[in-house]
């Protein structure tokens, strides 16, 4: 396990590589502006979102599997209490995720005025996924809360893997 215990170099390009499908979906989403729109006969951050979604649930599975194996190793050098905020800190970004995701799609929906079912909406009729809204499918929230359920799944796996109740 030693190769847990320092950065996991294929982890963290994928983790990067990640980040930078984020920032394609969202420079290939076009931002409203009022008086002005596109045609609607095109989306090309689908071309970008299909296989970002793909890589972020490799990275979720992933994250689950690593963060298993090094809770397990770190165990017995931190002791019960310090592992225990492992689960509690997991949540609290969990939590924050969809409090930030939540906050980020009422943002979008006033920039559009309303959604698809909105007549004054610039994406009346559209459909959820439009040129307009591919952000909400893949962001920033939706990574964190990503990484920190899985954490949270390892914590618990591991937890499952070390308790008494399971030998």
């Amino acid at each position: 396990m030693s190769r847990l215990k320092r950065i996991n170099k294929p982890y963290f390009i994928f983790l990067i590589w990640n980040v930078l499908m984020i920032v394609a979906v969202r420079g290939l989403t076009f931002q409203h502006e009022p008086g002005r729109g596109v045609s609607g006969n095109g989306n090309l951050g689908l071309l970008v979102l299909a296989p970002s979604l793909l890589t972020f649930l490799i990275l979720c599975i992933w994250t689950t599997n690593l963060s298993k194996w090094w809770l397990y190793d770190q165990r017995q050098r931190w002791g019960g209490k310090i592992h225990a905020c492992v689960p509690f800190a997991a949540l609290l970004l969990c939590v924050l995720s969809v409090a930030w995701e939540l906050h980020t799609i009422n943002d979008l929906r006033l920039q559009l005025n309303g959604f698809t079912n909105d007549p004054d909406s610039a994406v009346y009729r559209f459909g959820w996924l439009n040129q307009y809204t591919n952000t909400l499918f893949y962001n920033v929230p939706i990574l964190l809360f990503g990484l920190s359920f899985s954490i949270l799944t390892g914590w618990l796996m591991e937890w499952k893997l070390r308790s008494p109740r399971s030998t």
